[in-house]
């Protein structure tokens, strides 16, 4: 290129040139730069050299040593060489580096601050050594920078193009022994300023080197021109050992992580528009492998083969943090409560001490000796600062595959374990707001998974430990908790088996497989949700539940339908308390759940529907015999409240039923036994007693038809073995029993102390029978006696706790294929029982109860059929009932030989109460109370029974008074002192007497005569006057030629006198005479006095007036009472002391009858 020197500006140039004062300046300039050259190149290096070392070993207290300076002044470069920093007074080095090289840029001239074009650092070493808990060796470097006093302001500077070429650190650690290398490190830094600098930059940020042998690469990327700038920076590191930097947590960890690699691939970016805040990207993956954390102890707590972290461009410096997805893959945790009651993961948190000062190191058993000696240095303490909270945070995806949750309570009094075994569960976008304080997930899915849970048995004693009661402040509504939001949560082929060790045979229930389907869930106030699940439960049920659901507060609005679901599995909950073996049974049921928690906590509303125990079945647990079973026993139209508690049902039916009950040869029945008085105690409940000792019986299914039960009969036969201790009122009527009350003070007192229970408010509608079957067997009677109650049946209507109220009653089946019924109206629910019920039974054949007649009475019965009709009203607790029994051609056998049977006139009794047609109609009215403690209903009737036979000995005329009427006057009758004829008065009485021999065909009547006293001889002296007087009329009217009227004579009240002057006469005891001798006149009183003072009454006399009147009474019954004469006997006569017979009640004039 040729350069055209006539231009104008080079002839100004030259011009500017040849002036004088330019070549001058000029000139001095040149040797200026010269000179500096010289300077910078030959001296200034021996002096930086010098200086330097000088300085930094006074300043850091190590000998410095620089082995070459190279300065070059016109580059503005600086080169230092061969660089060694050695530890105090020894001859290890500290540090040290190849080569320092610093090119200084012209800017600084006039930005009056270092501006540095390019740092470049070549193989730097640092040796870095924890000698003891808290002491390193570069502290009293640190301490250097603590005394320097704070800048008022920020240091201006800038350094581009830093390089840091094959370096190597070196951290010795005393305490844990062990060493940790940084090396093949490698730095570029494009840039660090704090002025507005526009120097050329060529180095991308770069990081790389091996840390412990684990390669770390960091590269970076400068757009200065784009628009916004950007940074970008990506980090890749693979395989970091984790547990080798445990030791240097800011706590004692008290747990172990055996293993744990890390992977990190992310790259950042730095964003900074022309308007706006700063944006910092992060993305990439970072990957957590062969995680491992055990206790101190070595137990396991985590196993994660892989926990990734994935972010797509999230802002960091934003208020949001989005984080693309988290993932666990394989995850087993394992959870233990000890035998303290401490959590297996709570341990595993730093004590508080430990955690009390964020950053503090935790101290090792070096630093407890450092303490210990007081040697412990407090270095580098910074102040705690917590970090920012983050606003927002946006998880897309958090999945959980193959994973395992354990939890284990080793509690010795309630050891349980629970698990969730190989599920998959995803939540997708996860959105948290911490100034909100709210999360949501907009759906939770999970594809499989099986929950477990079992309770063992209690391994030790129960230690009881006092509760901790905690105070807790209010809480207010900035420190209210989070509201949780959950779109949707669906979980698809789950199972569930929840298993029982604590019982002597394990109870499982399984559900599966689990369908649950939730969406709009929230714990927001008054949040409603919608709940669907469906269970397979014990593989046969089936369990489906959909409606609403609230949580806050809880509220349900549930609908339910459970069908056949098998309930043997709750078995072992009952079987050590019971005899019985439940062999099937199943749970239906369908209706709607409503309940609403109010605000003091307490729920509300309750269950409508309809629920059937179907199916029941159970056996003898000993004897395999069949107990009790039913088709199906159906609540319709259920309704149930909690707050207040009310229950109403609109229909109850159980069909198909039959049971067995039994009364031991003791005489306790076999319903009392269902239920075992200890745990571990066997007994039959069908058969003989067995020893629970030797006994090994098992139970299984015996033939459905083998046995029934009867509830009714038993409960009756039971009580009749019982001896009622109320008795007839003396003197009162036999068949009318008022128990008086026996309670001690102790039990009056009890019962006078008892408060009233208000019974809940209960209605039951109707209650259905049908098809029912009893059998009864009594074995306490010899021989046993079996009974048969076929086709029970019936309804009962209108059963209510309200005391206005009753229910009627109207119930059918068969005795021994007798018909039975019972009617009435009755309130079982209300708080005092009040009943009205009338039953009947017509011709029951009493051939089948010998053995009980055999028992109580002393004879077997060989035919004869039974009907009765009883009412029972109770009211007030006062029973009064009425007893009709009507036995037709009762017949007894022969004697049985029965200790417990009474000596008792059975064949007289039967006698006296069977009518010419062969019918026994007896009524026995009954009365007591309820709150007599003696009081037993079957024991009264049984004994007035017995009463009643035992009166055929000891009063049978009673007997037949209650019956005929008379009482027991019937068994005698009164005469005249010395008289022989009936009176008047006694004939009633023999009317009575003929007309009971004529209704009791059967009995046979004996009259014994009796005379005796001194009034009965007064009367038999009277008497003879009184024959004479009228054995002398006779022979007056026969001499007169007149006859004697067949009815013989009587003598009149005027005729007396003159015929007993006549009778006085012609007596030849000496008489009063007057003074000439002749026989006085007297009165009659006079000579009745004469007359009976001198005739005798011998005891042959009366023995023979005895005799007389037998034979007046025998004579009257035939021939007036048309009795046939050969159920009439005269039996010789007896004298009878008066004032001595039945304590005086009797007169010594009379006849007494017996009964045969």
């Amino acid at each position: 290129m040729k350069i055209n020197t006539n231009h104008p500006a080079i002839q100004r140039l030259r011009t500017i040139v040849a002036k004088p004062f330019v070549k001058r300046t000029g000139i001095g300039l040149l040797v200026f730069f010269l000179l500096f050259g010289l300077f910078g190149y030959f001296v200034l290096p021996g002096i930086v050299k010098s200086q330097a070392e000088q300085i930094l070993t006074q300043k850091l207290q190590r000998k410095a040593s620089i082995g070459k300076v190279e300065i070059s002044p016109y580059a503005l470069s600086l080169t230092l060489r061969d660089f060694k920093l050695l530890e105090p007074q020894s001859e290890t080095v500290f540090a040290s580096f190849d080569a320092l090289t610093v090119n200084i840029s012209a800017q600084s001239l006039w930005r009056l601050a270092p501006v540095v074009q390019e740092l470049r650092l070549s193989k730097p070493y640092v040796h870095l050594v924890r000698k003891d808990a808290r002491s390193y060796n570069i502290d009293d470097i640190l301490q250097m920078g603590d005394k320097q006093a704070p800048s008022k302001e920020p240091a201006r500077f800038s350094i581009y193009n830093i390089q840091i070429d094959n370096g190597r650190i070196v951290f010795e650690d005393l305490p844990e022994k062990t060493t940790h290398t940084v090396a093949d490190l490698k730095l570029g830094v494009p840039f660090v300023s704090s002025l507005p600098s526009k120097v050329e930059v060529f180095v991308e940020p770069m990081l790389s080197a091996t840390f412990n042998g684990t390669p770390l690469l960091l590269k970076g990327k400068v757009l200065p021109y784009a628009e916004p700038k950007e940074a970008m920076v990506e980090l890749n590191l693979d395989g970091l050992d984790l547990p080798r930097y445990l030791e240097y947590l800011p706590f004692q960890p008290s747990f172990k992580v055996p293993s744990a690699r890390l992977d990190v691939h992310m790259r950042a970016s730095f964003q900074q528009p022309k308007e706006g805040a700063a944006a910092l990207l992060l993305s990439g993956t970072s990957t957590i492998k062969s995680l491992q954390l055990t206790e101190l102890n070595g137990k396991s707590v985590l196993k994660l083969p892989e926990l990734s972290l994935r972010l797509d461009r999230t802002n960091v410096l934003g208020k949001r943090i989005d984080v693309a997805q988290l993932a666990l893959n394989g995850l087993e945790l394992d959870a233990t409560r000890d035998s303290k009651g401490q959590l297996s993961l709570l341990r595993l948190l730093p004590t508080s001490t430990a955690a009390g000062v964020a950053g503090a190191r935790r101290e090792t058993k070096v630093e407890k000796e450092a303490a210990a000696n007081g040697t412990n240095k407090a270095t580098n303490k910074t102040a705690e600062h917590p970090p920012s909270a983050i606003p927002q945070l946006e998880l897309g995806e958090f999945d959980i595959h193959n994973a395992t949750l354990r939890y284990g309570d080793e509690q010795p009094n309630k050891p349980m374990s629970a698990g969730v075994e190989k599920f998959d569960l995803g939540l997708r976008k996860i959105a948290l707001d911490m100034s909100k304080k709210t999360v949501n997930i907009d759906e939770v899915v999970s594809a499989s998974g099986n929950f477990q849970v079992r309770h063992d048995k209690p391994t030790g004693v129960t230690v009881a430990t006092p509760a901790v009661v905690e105070s807790k402040p209010a809480t207010t509504a900035s420190e209210a908790g989070y509201t949780v939001s959950v779109g949707k949560i669906a979980l698809q082929n789950w199972s569930a088996k929840l298993e029982d060790r604590s019982l002597p045979r394990p109870a499982v229930t399984q559900l599966s497989p689990i369908s649950l389907t939730m969406t709009g869930l929230s714990t927001a106030p008054d949040a409603r949700g919608k709940l669907e699940l469906k269970a397979a439960v014990n593989q046969s049920g089936q369990l489906a539940v959909n409606g609403a659901l609230g949580l806050a507060p809880l509220h349900t609005d549930l609908n339910l339908d459970l069908k056949a679901v098998d309930i043997l599995p709750l078995q072992p909950y009952v079987t050590d308390k019971i005899n019985l073996l439940f062999t099937r049974a199943s749970l239906s049921g369908k209706g709607a759940l409503q309940l609403d928690q109010r605000k003091d906590g307490v729920l509300t509303g309750g269950f409508k529907g309809d629920v059937t125990l179907g199916d029941l079945a159970t056996v003898d647990k000993l004897s395999s015999n069949d107990f009790l079973r039913w088709k199906s026993l159906y609540f319709g139209g259920v309704d149930v409240k909690l707050e207040p508690f009310s229950l109403a049902v609109d229909q109850i039916a159980l069909a198909d039923f039959f049971a067995r009950v039994i009364i031991d040869p003791s005489g306790r029945i076999n319903l009392q036994d269902i239920a075992r008085a200890h745990p571990g105690e066997r007994k039959s409940l069908t058969d003989r007693p067995v020893d629970a000792s030797t006994s090994n019986a098992s139970a299984t299914n015996a033939d459905p038809a083998a046995t029934s039960v009867a509830t009714s009969v038993a409960t009756s036969a039971a009580a009749s073995n019982a001896a009622a201790n109320a008795t007839p009122e003396a003197g009162g009527d036999p068949m009318s029993v008022e128990p008086t009350a026996t309670s001690t003070p102790a039990a009056a007192s009890a019962s006078a102390a008892a408060a009233p229970v208000k019974m809940p408010p209960i209605k039951i509608r109707k209650l259905t029978l049908q098809g029912g079957k009893v059998r009864f067997t009594d074995n306490f009677i010899k021989p046993n006696y079996t009974a048969n109650l076929m086709d029970l049946g019936g309804v009962v209507q209108g059963l209510s706790s309200d005391p206005a109220s009753s229910a009627t009653v109207d119930l059918r089946g068969q005795v021994n294929s007798a018909p039975l019924s019972v009617a009435g109206n009755i309130n079982p629910l209300k708080g005092d029982l009040a009943l009205d019920i009338q039953a009947k039974v017509r011709d029951m054949e009493l051939a089948p109860l010998s053995p009980y007649s055999g028992r109580y009475i002393g004879y077997g019965i060989e035919k004869g059929k039974l009907s009765f009709d009883v009412a029972y009203q109770i009211a007030d607790r006062k029973l009064t009932a009425q007893n009709r029994l009507i036995l037709d051609q009762l017949t007894f056998g022969d004697k049985v030989d029965s200790p417990g049977a009474a000596n008792l006139p059975v064949h007289l009794a039967v006698a006296l109460l069977r009518d010419r047609n062969g019918v026994i109609d007896i009524n026995l009215p009954i009365s007591g109370s309820l709150d007599d403690p003696q009081f037993s209903m079957g024991g009264i009737i049984v004994k007035v029974i017995v009463n009643l036979i035992a009166k055929a000995a000891t009063a049978p005329f009673t007997l037949l008074g209650s019956l005929f009427g008379g009482g027991e006057e019937l068994s005698y009758l009164e005469f005249a002192p010395g008289s022989a004829v009936v009176p008047p008065a006694g004939e009633a009485k023999l009317k009575s007497l003929a007309k009971a021999l004529t209704e009791r065909p059967a009995i046979k009547l004996e009259i014994t005569g009796r005379s005796g006293g001194e009034a009965e001889r007064e009367g038999y002296k009277r008497a003879a006057i009184n024959r004479k007087v009228r054995a002398l009329k006779i022979k007056e009217i026969i001499a007169r030629g007149e006859s004697v009227p067949a009815e013989g004579v009587t003598v009149k009240p005027e005729e007396y006198p003159a015929l007993l002057a006549k009778v006085y006469k012609a007596e030849s005891f000496p008489k009063p005479r007057n003074l000439i001798g002749m026989q006085k006149d007297l009165p009659v009183e006079e000579m009745e006095k004469l007359m009976i003072a001198n005739t005798t009454a011998s005891d042959d006399d009366l023995t023979a007036l005895g005799n007389a009147r037998a034979q007046a009474v025998k004579d009257w019954l035939l021939k007036n009472g048309q009795v046939p004469g050969e159920r009439v006997f005269i039996l010789a006569a007896k004298p009878a002391a008066e004032g001595k017979d039945d304590k005086g009640k009797k007169s010594p004039s009379r006849v007494d009858f017996s009964l045969k």
